[in-house]
């Protein structure tokens, strides 16, 4: 046999064994179907060459990348749009910061711009910066939830371009929990607070970032002039392992998709004492506290039916955030697959903590507001555990809400 013809079957044998290999670039394993294509990768392969030289504010984080794994801000400048500066939202631009930062203004020599931190700036600054530009371009990986704060960093930017003459584009990405459609509470205006509720829609909106931007425009800010670029491939209900697009973590505690789902149901539980796993291996996966002890605890929980979940005892100490140094009890939380109420979920799990630890469990407070309230968007979610009233009276109280939204939101839909 020849040196030729013995690479060849070396190479076969290898390709036989290692099927993944010189194939198409998976980042899930058995994820199948047809990859999602991104508004960055569709904006860049046609719409952009109406912009060139245009001067451009990015709004974007670590998220910003396409699905080979390149910047925004390259593609875009590499297609001729002068990024001048970057808009940042919570976590910074590289997506490592846990504690809130409101330092206004750095320079990165990477990207070789300024960076303003949207968390750091007031209405009248962020006004001020988008009339320096031509045209604003907004990229950011959402999660589909009202009090994920990259919802209220789009309506920030529409109050500040709303009657400007200037043109915002979305670039749309997929919604990762948009499988499990409208959620929550209609936020009510009196719970309105500065980020993790501001946006007017239920918890859990079902529109990706893109429709998002249609809907506020549509209802509220009808003089923005706005343009979305939509996906390819992509449908409403589609899982995001689906899409077959890398999952890069939204924020620091949202490591995995599975991660993202669970923090569905239990970012609600930041209304009581009670440590999410921030600090841990597992953010958003654990819950617990000083108090718990994890083998009963967990019985409790299995014993309120919630079949798309699964709890095993853990103990955990945080490095950071509540309970920090100290040793918790708790559970992990297993997702097994499904459609769920994430409000249903929180409501029983909150109810079943308040009803087996009442010497020890309590609702955060910041001075007369209940912290539970703003990320519910409403008082009636902890007044009806408060008084042990069940889910269903609860699911009957808000469904008027929702029922407007729905009807509302259709129009807006883009898959």
């Amino acid at each position: 046999m020849n040196r030729i013809n013995l690479r060849i079957s070396v190479a076969c044998i290898f390709l036989i064994l290692f099927p993944g290999c010189g194939a198409s670039v998976n980042y899930h394993l058995n994820s199948g179907g047809h990859r999602v294509r991104t508004g960055i990768e569709k904006f860049v392969n046609g719409p952009v060459k109406k912009y060139p030289g245009k001067k451009a504010a990015l709004v974007t984080n670590h998220s910003g990348y396409d699905f080979d794994l390149r910047q925004n801000v390259q593609l875009l400048r590499d297609k001729g749009v002068a990024v001048s500066f970057i808009l940042a939202p919570e976590h910074g631009i590289y997506g490592y910061k846990n504690d809130i930062d409101y330092h206004p203004v750095t320079f990165d020599r990477n990207i070789n711009c300024y960076i303003y931190n949207l968390l750091g700036i007031n209405r009248n600054t962020l006004r001020y910066l988008v009339q320096q530009t031509d045209i604003v371009i907004f990229d950011i990986q959402d999660m589909g939830m009202r009090c994920y704060t990259y919802i209220t960093n789009l309506k920030d930017i529409m109050d500040a371009m709303d009657g400007l003459d200037r043109e915002l584009i979305v670039l749309d990405r997929p919604n990762p929990v948009g499988f499990l459609g409208i959620d929550g509470s209609f936020l009510e205006k009196r719970f309105t607070t500065r980020y993790v509720s501001a946006f007017p829609a239920p918890f859990l909106y079902d529109m990706t970032i893109g429709e998002a931007a249609r809907y506020y425009r549509g209802e509220f800010r009808p003089k923005v002039k706005l343009r979305v670029i939509p996906m390819g491939r992509y449908s409403r209900r589609m899982l995001f392992n689906k899409t077959r697009l890398p999952w890069i973590p939204p924020s620091p505690n949202l490591p995995t998709y599975e991660s993202s789902i669970v923090y569905t149901a239990i970012v609600l539980m930041e209304g009581i004492n009670l440590a999410l796993g921030r600090g841990t291996t597992k953010p958003s996966e654990y819950i617990g506290a000083r108090w718990i002890e994890p083998v009963s605890f967990c019985k409790k929980l299995e014993e309120l039916g919630l079949e798309n979940f699964r709890f095993k005892p853990v103990y955990f100490k945080p490095t950071f955030s509540k309970y920090e140094n100290m040793r918790c009890g708790g559970a992990q939380i297993f997702y097994t697959g499904g459609g769920f109420s994430p409000t249903e979920a929180a409501y029983r799990i909150i109810g079943a903590i308040m009803k087996h630890y009442p010497q020890f469990a309590q609702w955060v407070q910041f001075g007369p507001f209940y912290d539970i309230d703003g990320l519910a968007g409403t008082d009636r979610f902890r007044v009806f555990i408060q008084a042990g009233r069940p889910w269903e009276e609860f699911k009957k109280e808000i469904a008027p809400g929702l029922k407007a939204y729905k009807k509302k939101r259709r129009k807006y839909t883009l898959y």
